[in-house]
């Protein structure tokens, strides 16, 4: 949240900004990107919950932060767990059918009684596992979905089907984002090993052309590419 999305993504966006600031205007300018600034403009629409009285300035009493027992997340019988965002009326109504607890319903506008409400959603989840739940929700709007381990993740159908992760040299890993229609991205090469490209950026920078790396800073074939 910081270092990506509050930190490098800001900057980013910052240096487009910047570019086409300077290709309408000839004129550079310096963009000031920092982590704790960007973090909290993410924040914008909490702080704005909080001013209009939709918030509580302490943990685990609100609707998005674990105090609410239909956003949230619960354990199943097989030691695994289920993600819940029924936030608008009509998915939390189809939560509560399809969950088999429709009578409780009406405790989801009173939080006085949400502790009793989270109770009997946890007791419910603890009746199945993960798998029987997930096939109990599938093709629904009840937003109710499986928490996936980073291994189980790149084989769920919508992210298989999209092509959210993709496989290079045997490793699976997230696939380019965004895309772009015009010039689509793709991964192409494999990590770089420390050393590999030294002699490469020395040719390219001028130096010494009979310059060799010493051994140390040479990568070991059999380390970074075992049989």
């Amino acid at each position: 949240l910081g270092d990506y999305a509050g930190g490098s993504l800001y900057l980013v966006v910052g240096i487009l900004a910047a570019l086409h600031h300077a290709r309408e205007n000839g004129a550079g300018q310096v963009v000031d990107a920092a982590i704790v600034d960007g973090t909290a403009h993410l924040s914008a629409m909490i702080h704005g919950m909080l001013s209009a009285g939709g918030w509580q300035d302490r943990r685990g009493a609100n609707l998005l932060d674990g105090g609410c027992p239909f956003y949230g997340t619960y354990e199943t019988a097989d030691g695994r767990y289920m993600a819940v965002g029924a936030l608008e009326p009509q998915f939390y109504a189809e939560f509560m059918r399809l969950l088999g607890i429709p009578d409780l319903a009406p405790a989801r506008d009173d939080p006085s009684r949400w502790p009793e409400l989270r109770a009997a959603v946890a007791a419910r989840f603890k009746s199945g596992t993960r798998d029987e739940w997930t096939a109990v929700f599938a093709g629904s709007d009840a937003c109710a979905a499986p928490v996936l381990s980073l291994r189980e993740a790149p084989h769920h159908p919508h992210l298989a089907a999209r092509g959210t992760f993709t496989d290079h040299d045997g490793i699976p890993q997230p696939a380019p984002a965004p895309r772009f229609s015009a010039t689509p991205t793709a991964v192409r090469t494999g990590p770089a090993l420390p050393g590999a490209d030294t002699e490469a950026v020395v040719r390219d920078w001028g130096l010494a052309p009979d310059w060799v790396p010493p051994p140390a800073s040479r990568p070991d074939p059999a380390v970074h590419n075992p049989q």
